[in-house]
């Protein structure tokens, strides 16, 4: 089934999403500038080389806004920066915290860096300084003290001129003739798996995961065919039974592990009496948000980014269709491997491959061969309310 695509008539595709998913959180450069330091004002004056009174900070705020806000000043600054100062930025931007703690922006500028230790910790504080200079961050007033904040009308701009600069030939894609759209049939799945166990518990091999006949038995049920796996030389970090089970089922099946809806009996698998009363109540949209929370919080320890990913991938797809391929190019350099996971492999299999599954993007595959994709309506409503760098990562053991 094809849905919907919701757009604004006045704004461009990109400007509508960028715009949904960031207003009504933060103050803006304006309110911001009137209550900072005059030595962080010339610290950004100096940056930019503005002329201005520097003894007056009425002249140096109308200055500084002037240029700060300004179209080519800000894409020449996004077009000086190396990959690891874009990345640091684009993780600010798309965080919608109001504020950060020093520990929030080290951690981020950890991801960035890709690494960690004395030499990293150094280039860590250097990125946040030099974000300071360029008048990215500001130190929070009032009760706030050691927090920082970002301007929220800062924000858009720069995500604009960062798509601008990725932009190439190859960005844009007409729509498939054929795309498939999983739209909530992984939450259908879950409760046919929960109906599956309802009728009688299923035994357990000795490595504790269902017997492939059992698997091949409740596949046939599901919307999204799989098939039991393969031996496999290593499979783990993204789950519980990410050893024992293909990639859907595994995060359906640890989904219900983490929300109690299942018990793992010596021997056997078993529908909990939690999961009973779960199969009588009604499907609401929440509960596909707390599956789509659940996925980011259980591979974001594999996948320190993710957050970051998840939200850049609708910009780039603004209303359209955009190629696998420029998604790769863009994407990749930020992609660390884990372990013998190679970058690929994750952004293919990880990040693509789920986010199809759990309906925030379709995928189409035009003449070439060329896999195709375009984000969903369900994605565009459920990143305008969530905040995946807030949330804590899962490990369940």
């Amino acid at each position: 089934m094809r849905l919907p695509v919701l757009h604004l008539a006045v704004l461009g595709k990109n400007e509508e999403y960028i715009r949904y998913g960031l207003k009504g959180y933060m103050v803006n450069l304006a309110e911001i500038l009137v209550y900072t330091d005059i030595r962080q004002l010339h610290q950004i004056a100096n940056h930019y080389g503005c002329e201005c009174n520097p003894h007056s900070k009425n002249d140096l705020i109308t200055t500084l806004l002037a240029n700060l806000r300004h179209r080519n000043t800000i894409q020449a600054q996004v077009e000086m920066l190396t990959s690891v100062e874009m990345h640091f930025l684009l993780q600010m931007l798309l965080d919608k915290r109001t504020l950060f703690t020093m520990e929030d922006l080290l951690a981020k500028a950890n991801v960035a860096l890709g690494a960690e230790g004395e030499k990293t910790a150094e280039e860590a504080r250097l990125l946040i300084a030099n974000s300071l200079k360029r008048g990215w961050l500001f130190p929070a007033k009032g009760k706030t003290g050691g927090q920082y904040q970002c301007p929220q009308d800062l924000r858009e701009p720069y995500l604009q001129a960062w798509l601008k600069l990725c932009k190439g030939d190859g960005a844009a894609a007409a729509e498939p003739a054929v795309y498939r759209d999983e739209g909530t049939a992984m939450c259908d799945d879950l409760y046919q798996f929960l109906r599956f166990l309802g009728q009688e518990p299923i035994p357990l091999t000795a490595d504790g995961g269902m017997y492939k006949r059992y698997q091949s038995q409740l596949f046939r049920f599901f919307s999204v065919a799989e098939e039991p796996l393969p031996p496999q030389k290593w499979r783990f970090g993204y789950g519980l039974h990410f050893d024992l089970y293909p990639d859907r089922f595994s995060l359906l099946y640890d989904y219900c592990y983490f929300q109690r809806w299942i018990e793992e009996a010596p021997g056997r698998l078993q529908i909990s009496e939690k999961g009973r009363e779960q199969l009588e109540e009604p499907f609401t949209d929440q509960v596909h948000h707390e599956l789509v929370r659940f996925w980011l919080r259980l591979y974001k320890r594999a996948i320190p980014n993710l957050p970051m990913i998840v939200q850049l991938i609708p910009v780039m797809t603004g209303g359209g269709w955009i190629p696998q391929r420029w998604i790769a190019d863009i994407l990749l350099p930020w992609l660390k491997p884990f372990y013998y996971d190679e970058p690929v492999n994750i952004l293919h299999n990880r990040i693509l491959k789920m986010m199809v599954h759990l309906g925030l993007l379709k995928v189409g595959q035009r003449e070439d061969g060329e896999w195709l994709y375009a984000h969903t309506p369900l994605c565009h409503t459920w990143l305008k309310a969530y905040n995946g760098f807030a949330d804590s990562t899962i490990l369940l053991k």
